[in-house]
């Protein structure tokens, strides 16, 4: 029995130490699923403590899964953003009200998600490639460092009108549908 549960234990670690981010993510849901369909069994066995610490365990995940995502503005984020808080609202509110039956809604999302990442992990077997040095995320200390190696004289700079910018300081809106940039606050 102590052998079974070691080599167990070493290959599930090797999995996710050799996983892609997609696969581990989809470990995730596969998680969160598990544990929601087991509070679910132990709810309508009557094991109200074993039921709420598999709902918490789902609730667990569900908030690694919130705290990995990497705020980037895009719509796309804040769509899923908004799922995985939609569904630990639902598991936080269903366990207050005592109501094991929401597991079933929770559960065809969490299930709709796996089939998502299992088509991406189909799709893309591989890990993605890292942004490389050019590319990565500029940080507000790489962006004073940038300003200060663009030391421009003005008089060698051609003259634009700061409403070709996208501002106009002598109106209260931002001009041309939104385009160019402002660093006026």
């Amino acid at each position: 029995m102590s052998f079974h549960s070691e080599s167990t234990d070493g290959y599930l670690e090797t999995e996710v130490l050799t996983a892609t981010p997609q696969k581990l993510q989809l470990m995730m849901i596969n998680g969160a699923i598990r544990f929601a369909y087991q509070a679910q069994q132990l709810h309508e066995q009557k094991e109200p403590e074993e039921a709420w610490d598999r709902l918490t365990r789902c609730r667990e995940i569900i908030a690694q899964i919130l705290c990995n995502m990497k705020p980037d503005g895009s719509e796309l984020l804040r769509s899923v953003a908004g799922i995985y808080l939609f569904l630990f609202q639902e598991l936080s509110d269903l366990h207050a009200a005592n109501d094991y039956s929401r597991l079933e809604g929770v559960l065809r999302v969490l299930n709709e998600e796996r089939e998502t990442w299992e088509e991406l992990c189909r799709i893309m077997p591989d890990a993605p490639e890292r942004p490389s040095e050019a590319e990565r995320e500029i940080t507000s200390s790489d962006a004073e460092e940038i300003m200060s190696s663009l030391d421009v004289n003005e008089e060698d700079t051609p003259t634009r009108s700061r409403s070709s910018y996208g501002y106009d300081s002598g109106s209260d809106y931002y001009s041309g549908g939104g385009s160019g940039i402002s660093f006026d606050a």
